[in-house]
């Protein structure tokens, strides 16, 4: 049980694998950043490497002079590559590649052994670091194996021969302590990368939402419009169609007289009800696709009672009832008129939320191995159906999808208190 719940941890901790990550870092406004940051970097290595020759000519240290020019040279180099190529990510591999090299044949040709232990091996052990940064987890990771390679060639082969007298305990952990600077520097990053691809999911979802809700408010308000014509259109005219009306009652025309109130009741359904319950979004949803199913030619059914505000979330909401009444409408289109019709009720009690639709089906509904019905649709999806489910198991719920003669009904019902 112990194994299976550190398991669960590990995998929650760790959500995105090496190609989720590998993709993110080239996803070009992170490639942009990293670009500019990289950027910052080489001029900074390059200004830092030129001061330091100016010291070391002072005390005569010739070969510091030659290696501090070299790389300084190299991030020259790096910074005209990386303009021409404009990839941060092959620049950083090909900047730990020469510093490891350049560093290396320093170590191997350095005469003066007052100096102690050489700095340098300090700008190694802080690489794991940049080079993540840079080149991001993945990339950054194999840039920074060079300085591991480096150390183990220095310190665990015969090259220690050549280099000056380190002392013991630097050559038998500089690369252990590399491995653990490069573990931390892997870890550190990767919840910088979680976070930032986080964020990312969350900006887009936030922005798709919003997206939708302007969409929404837009039908509403040409729902309001049309409303409002038409209202002002029969304000105009009630007055004729009252003497009609008088006229026929006067005359004793009472079978015409009722014909023509049908037919004046009739046209009144055009105007598309705007007022189901308190719930805003309920309320939008279900005038929209009250509207849709006027244009269809049939009158939606509806039962709402929802409150303003309660215990769930707005996009989970607009979801669920978005994907019932899609499915419900978008299937009258295949039925016939005058048998089109879509029957809603959605009801909050204080505790359950519950969702009821039925409408008829112009074929009979099969079901997958999971309970869920397979897309008659050209280009099948099922993702109406499954989201459903998927928001109703959220709110420790459940959906049921059922056929019952021609009619196809979905059923969830939620605990949201």
């Amino acid at each position: 049980m112990k194994i299976i719940s550190s398991f669960d941890f590990a995998q929650k901790k760790f959500r995105y694998g090496l190609k989720q990550l590998a993709d993110f870092e080239r996803d070009k406004s992170v490639a942009s950043q990293k670009y500019r940051t990289t950027q910052i970097l080489l001029s900074g290595f390059i200004a830092y490497t030129l001061l330091t020759v100016f010291p070391a000519l002072v005390r005569g240290y010739y070969h510091g002079v030659v290696t501090n020019i070299s790389l300084a040279l190299l991030f020259v180099i790096l910074m005209i590559y990386m303009k021409v190529s404009s990839d941060h990510v092959s620049t950083v591999l090909l900047a730990s590649f020469g510093i490891n090299c350049i560093l290396f044949f320093h170590f191997i040709t350095e005469t003066d052994w007052s100096l102690g232990m050489d700095a340098f091996w300090l700008f190694i052990l802080i690489m794991p670091f940049i080079m993540d940064y840079t080149a991001g987890v993945v990339y950054g990771t194999i840039a920074s194996f060079g300085g591991l390679a480096l150390s183990i060639i220095c310190f665990h082969t015969s090259v220690v021969n050549y280099l000056q007298p380190y002392p013991n305990n630097m050559i038998q952990w500089f690369s252990v302590i590399y491995i653990v600077v490069m573990i931390a520097s892997i870890v550190i990053e990767y919840e910088l990368t979680a976070y930032q691809i986080d964020k990312k999911i969350s900006d887009e979802k936030i922005a798709f939402y919003q997206k939708e809700r302007t969409n929404r408010l837009n039908k509403v308000l040409a729902i309001y419009e049309n409303n409002e014509q038409t209202i002002r259109k029969y304000k105009h005219d009630i007055r004729h169609y009252n003497r009609v009306l008088a006229g026929l009652i006067h005359n004793e025309e009472y079978e015409r007289a009722a014909s023509y109130l049908r037919e004046f009741d009739s046209m009144l359904e055009s105007v598309t009800p705007v007022s189901f319950c308190e719930n805003t979004i309920v309320n939008e949803l279900l005038s929209i696709y009250a509207s849709q199913c006027q244009k269809l030619g049939f009158k939606l059914r509806v039962k709402a009672v929802i409150p303003k505000r309660f215990p769930m979330e707005e996009t989970d909401l607009t979801s669920l009832v978005a994907n019932a009444l899609e499915n419900a409408v978008e299937a009258q289109t295949h039925i016939e008129e005058g048998k089109r019709k879509v029957r809603v009720e959605i009801t909050y009690d204080g505790r359950k939320l519950k969702l009821f639709t039925q409408n008829p089906v112009y074929a009979t509904a099969s079901f997958g191995t999971d309970g869920l019905p397979v897309s008659t649709r050209q280009v099948q999806s099922g993702i109406g159906t499954a989201q459903i489910r998927s928001i109703a198991e959220k709110y420790s719920g459940v959906a049921s999808f059922t056929q019952e003669g021609a009619d196809f009904i979905v059923r969830a019902v939620m605990t949201c208190m």
